[in-house]
């Protein structure tokens, strides 16, 4: 598919370099004129820029076309609502404009456009975007202001971005090179250095990633060489003492993203220790601690065969690459997706390995239908295209037998497009009814194993005079790794609630095995804390091939005194005195999770009598929560709802904690599973 899109892109990239090659030829005033879009937008003020965008329309500064990147850009660069900022550019591209701001405006709404369906996976769509802009704008144009002229830069190096994405790899280098040297060309002339200094290394990201992405290892050390080369420049300039911290952060934040490709590319290069050395040293930067850097360091521990650390890593993908709000292509599953499969797969970790596989197989159905839709789309704008070219051939007698050349091969393109097509839907469509059937028995072994799994967690609770109990579990999937349970003999009551790492089958498996040592243990009278104990010696050490762990929090309740004895092993401290605006999180001693180091022994606590007073104990799905905006139910809502909501019955607690979880989510699917036990002894 992507050679044939490719052969549709050649009469386009002609035209294109056609137009740069006269820059060749040419020598322009690199001294920017001004930087006037950067003074309207004033973007290091984001939150005011829509209130900024509607008064410069009112008087009359701007046109209602400019006044739109006022509202879109803080879509993106404050709310990271992506999806919808793109139709809201792909408008302001719509049509044309003599007005000169307007155009301004224009060149760098293509160039977030690019830059963001670059990063969903649409990368033909986000190349074919780039070409359209650089045969619209000039680089005469651009150079009449520095945030044109810098989106202008992005816009190219984008497009040899989309040229490696094609196989092109002798193109995409030559236009990496004219863009980086234009870059450099312009240095001295620009207004800004701080606002310069950020987009300059920013061609080296775009550049460095096309690369390491695409498997050209040879091609990523040079340009990593010249990004290293280029922050020691940066720090020995005259200018550097007195450049804002932000623009530091941002030239530290593209070395470090420089670092962890080169040691990707020297691991598959067979140069193992300076991979390890230029992995260490990625290590030592900020990024690698925040999501996004943590997915990077799964790619190299991939590569360098370190497949469990990487598996463990690549869980919280899903939550990092929300972030981009993706709607899913060939490309995101080839270079996300594909790779958490592989890394769970040579992991060992067989059940997250299938599960991500049918979640693969599920994308691509839809994928594959996006797809023919983009194709349809695709030839129509070049059948448009062609009809405006045929009135041009009926005044150009010149040049009719080239043109008929040129469609002759492009109507070959279009039948063996759609030959190709036909042969490709019908091997798709018998593929979709293979994926459609092993999906059916996926679901059906899910619903049975979550059915088995839902029946190992008690659903009626102890009637004893005075004890008030209620329990409710809530997996984020079909099956979930939190559980909770009791043990009750004469006056004593044992009770659990316990969060296993990870999700899916290999926590609910892992979570079978803590149930049932949890009832063995209780049943032979012991102390929480030696419950602790002995389930963390029987779930660590060699046997234990997943490094798979729990969080509890075990109690043991005598009804007739009101003492708790408790041990908490690394467990989201409970609630006491729920329903009373005094009510608290406990102070509670840290033990370590269960199953990850088998010598530990774990330490208890007691309250002399909870008689009368509430226990809440839960699992971080619940303050963690999140919504469509990925924020966090948090501690703070929690304990306002429990201190000022009125004790009717531990039912009640928690059905308004459930309804409280559900608002706050706003149709968001859940991120974690959710559990709460509620105890109350009068």
């Amino acid at each position: 598919m992507r050679l044939i899109k490719f052969l549709g892109f050649c009469s386009l990239f002609l035209l294109l370099f056609t137009s740069l090659a006269s820059c060749d030829d040419q020598h322009f005033d690199y001294k920017i004129q001004d930087d006037v879009v950067y003074n309207l937008l004033d973007p290091e003020n984001v939150d005011s820029m829509e209130q900024r965008g509607d008064s410069l329309l009112n008087a009359g500064a701007i046109t209602p076309l400019s006044r739109k990147f006022f509202h879109v850009y803080p879509m993106c660069n404050k709310h990271h609502q992506f999806h919808e900022a793109v139709p809201l550019y792909q408008e302001m591209l719509k049509d044309g404009t003599n007005d000169s701001l307007e155009r301004l405006f224009q060149i760098c709404a293509a160039s977030e456009l690019t830059m963001i369906l670059r990063y969903q996976g649409h990368i033909e769509t986000s190349m074919m975007t780039a070409i359209d802009a650089m045969q619209r704008f000039s680089l005469d144009e651009a150079l009449t202001d520095q945030t044109a002229l810098e989106s202008y830069l992005r816009l190219g190096t984008f497009i040899g971005d989309g040229m490696v994405c094609t196989g092109d790899y002798v193109e995409a280098e030559k236009q990496f090179q004219k863009f980086y040297e234009l870059s450099n060309d312009m240095k001295e002339g620009v207004i800004r250095l701080a606002q310069w200094y950020p987009r300059h290394f920013e061609l080296f990201e775009i550049i460095i990633r096309s690369y390491t992405t695409n498997a050209q290892y040879d091609s990523v050390l040079p340009w990593v060489e010249r990004c290293e080369e280029a922050v020691e420049e940066y720090y020995n300039a005259p200018e550097f003492k007195d450049m804002p911290a932000t623009t530091t952060q941002f030239v530290e934040g593209y070395l470090a993203g420089a670092q962890i490709c080169k040691a990707i590319a020297l691991e598959h290069l067979g140069r193992k220790e300076e991979a390890k050395e230029a992995y260490n040293q990625y290590l030592k930067s900020d990024m690698a601690h925040t999501v996004i850097g943590r997915i990077n360091r799964a790619y190299y521990l991939s590569a360098s065969h370190h497949y469990r650390e990487a598996s463990i890593i690549f869980q919280s993908l899903d939550k990092a690459l929300a972030v981009y709000s993706p709607s899913i292509s060939l490309d995101w599953i080839h270079e996300y997706y594909l790779p958490k499969f592989e890394a769970n797969l040579h992991a060992g970790r067989r059940d997250s390995a299938y599960v991500q596989a049918a979640t693969i197989c599920e994308r691509l159905d839809t994928t594959l239908t996006k797809y023919m839709h983009e194709e349809a789309n695709q030839l129509s704008h070049i059948y448009a295209s062609l009809k405006k070219e045929e009135k041009i051939i009926e005044q150009e007698e010149r040049i009719i037998k080239q043109r008929t050349l040129g469609l002759s091969g492009f109507l070959v393109l279009v039948v063996g497009f759609f030959s190709a097509f036909t042969v490709r839907g019908r091997r798709n469509a018998r593929r979709m009814a293979e994926v459609k059937a092993t999906q059916e028995r996926i679901e059906n072994e899910l619903s049975i194993a979550r059915d088995i799994q839902m029946s190992m967690v008690p659903h009626e609770f102890p009637e004893h005079s005075g004890i008030d109990m209620y329990a409710y579990m809530e997996p984020a999937k079909e099956v979930g790794g939190d559980l909770y349970g009791y043990v009750f003999n004469d006056n004593k009551l044992y009770f659990a609630v316990g969060d296993v790492s990870g999700k899916g089958i290999p926590a609910s498996l892992f979570m079978a095995q803590v149930t049932r040592l949890f009832h063995t243990l209780a049943d032979e009278h012991l102390s929480p804390a030696r419950i602790c104990t002995i389930m963390n010696k029987e779930l660590s050490g060699d046997d234990n091939i997943n490094g798979m762990f729990v969080t509890m929090f075990i109690g043991l309740l005598d009804l007739k005194t009101g003492h708790l004895s408790f041990c908490n092993a690394g467990h989201n401290p409970p609630i006491i005195d729920c329903g009373y605006q005094k009510a608290e999180f406990m102070n509670i001693l840290p033990n370590a999770p269960i199953g990850l180091w088998p010598d530990l022994e774990y330490v208890g606590e007691e309250i002399e009598s909870i008689k009368n007073r509430t226990l809440l104990v839960y699992s971080d799905g619940l303050n963690e929560s999140e919504n469509l905006e990925q924020e966090q139910f948090g501690d703070d809502r929690l304990l306002n709802i429990v201190r000022y909501t009125p004790y009717v019955s531990s039912r009640q607690t928690i059905s308004t904690l459930q309804t409280a979880v559900t608002n706050h989510r706003d149709g968001a699917d859940p991120n974690d599973d959710i559990t709460m036990l509620c105890i109350r002894l009068s």
